[in-house]
């Protein structure tokens, strides 16, 4: 199954952008309001940036999360990226939980969904992040990720 294992890319220790970055500050803010506006998220955002750009970390470029520099320019989306796949997931479970009404593995992965998307939830209305009478309701939820 899908346990969450320890292997990850770690980030370099020194905080300073390395020496070959050449870009400016506001040439890669420019570049992240351009990419957002095209509709990409915060981390398809920064596999551009690093793999078309050459800027290995926005943070210690900018000195700014991806995400901030998005919020100040007024271009955040109004559901977090993370809750957003979430609930696109449980809409396209639900969806084939239709058709497939016997599936009761699906059926239950559902329900592992669907707690992750209210745990979540619980956790963006406690930073603000979403509004406190914001719902997850599955009847709705599909045209939240229309």
């Amino acid at each position: 199954g899908h346990g969450k294992g320890m292997s990850s890319s770690a980030l370099p220790y020194r905080r300073k952008p390395p020496a070959w970055v050449k870009m400016k500050t506001e040439d890669v803010c420019d570049h992240i309001c351009k990419l957002a506006k095209k509709g990409l998220t915060p981390s398809q955002i920064g596999v551009t940036l690093r793999d078309s750009f050459g800027i290995p970390q926005v943070r210690t470029v900018t000195g700014n999360k991806i995400l901030r520099i998005l919020k100040t320019n007024g271009l955040a989306p109004t559901l977090p990226e993370d809750l957003y796949f979430l609930i696109k997931k449980a809409v396209s479970i639900r969806k084939h939980l239709d058709k497939n009404r016997k599936d009761k593995d699906s059926k239950f992965r559902l329900i592992l969904v669907e707690s992750r998307i209210h745990r979540l939830a619980r956790y963006y209305k406690r930073v603000k992040s979403l509004p406190a009478t914001w719902k997850y309701v599955s009847a709705t939820a599909s045209a939240l990720v229309a």
